[in-house]
């Protein structure tokens, strides 16, 4: 039986848009680094380098542009300062823009820290008030600690908005041969549940398989990240990774599933409502090759 650590609210239910985002692939660097080189998660640079920005995100050397002094520049506002994420897994840091004259440029985003920042274009047309996501996927040789991301946003027309800032914690969690990963934006209870080939569905109230995979974080509370590992050997066949809103949510719940093998990672999302189950993915493992 699980145990709710927050009540639902409106006030932390975000709809978040198609953006920088979701229609972005991941893959600017390669998401998994041998394990035995642990990245430290306060060395700014160092975590730099490994980080995974969404597909459009354009790297520049130095620090972000300051905020333009003018009224009529946007606003940005982080429902959240601080996030829990973990080695293998995206960490989706929502926010919220107003005051945007015309349409939105995008947003830059920095390690706090760090000698260079990314620009992310937005391409979508957008409203004078939104809310987006900024997904940050983390790869498997990440350290357990904490770093800070400052990010605000630009409008078309170049206007800057604010800095705010988001600290992320890193867990250090499972991971090997095979690694399943959830995040969310939402102050929610959401649950990853996988089938594995032998027909063992793990989730909380069965978190351990005879194959071998185990669930080592159910998160009840929001954002994430719950995850299901097999350190070795995960059997070969045929997987099924689903999404189940454990809170019957009336508002959406935007997702985000990383799955990590050796020298791969690919990453998925989707949303929640109503209680209902999102199959995510089936995919299907013969030794080191796996067919989406």
């Amino acid at each position: 039986m699980k145990t709710h650590w927050l009540p639902l609210t409106n006030a932390t239910l975000l709809l978040l848009m198609a953006c920088l985002l979701m229609a972005c692939p991941f893959g600017r660097k390669d998401p998994v680094a041998p394990q035995e080189q642990l990245v430290d998660p306060s060395n700014a640079n160092a975590l730099n380098d490994v980080l995974i920005m969404p597909g459009n995100a354009q790297e520049v050397q130095g620090t972000p542009p300051a905020p333009s002094n003018s009224p009529d520049a946007p606003r940005t506002v982080n429902p959240i300062s601080e996030i829990n994420s973990s080695n293998g897994s995206t960490a989706p840091i929502p926010f919220s823009y107003s005051n945007v004259n015309g349409n939105l440029g995008g947003c830059y985003a920095q390690v706090v820290g760090a000698s260079s920042y990314y620009r992310i274009p937005y391409s979508g047309a957008s409203g004078r008030t939104g809310s987006l996501s900024l997904p940050i996927q983390l790869p498997t040789n990440v350290g357990e600690g904490r770093f800070r991301v400052a990010f605000c946003v630009y409008d078309a027309n170049g206007r800057i908005s604010n800095v705010v800032y988001v600290n992320v914690n890193v867990l250090r969690l499972g991971t090997g041969s095979l690694q399943i990963s959830l995040a969310w934006t939402t102050a929610t209870d959401q649950d990853l549940h996988v089938i594995d080939p032998t027909g063992a569905e793990i989730y909380y109230d069965n978190p351990y398989s005879n194959s071998g995979g185990e669930l080592d974080r159910d998160d009840t509370d929001g954002y994430g990240p719950e995850n299901i590992f097999w350190d070795e050997n995960a059997p070969d066949g045929t997987y099924k990774v689903s999404v189940v809103d454990y809170d019957r949510t009336s508002t959406p719940n935007p997702f985000f599933v990383t799955i990590n093998s050796p020298g791969k990672s690919k990453t998925f999302n989707g949303q929640t409502i109503n209680g209902n189950r999102v199959q995510v993915v089936t995919f299907t493992k013969s030794g080191n090759t796996y067919s989406y």
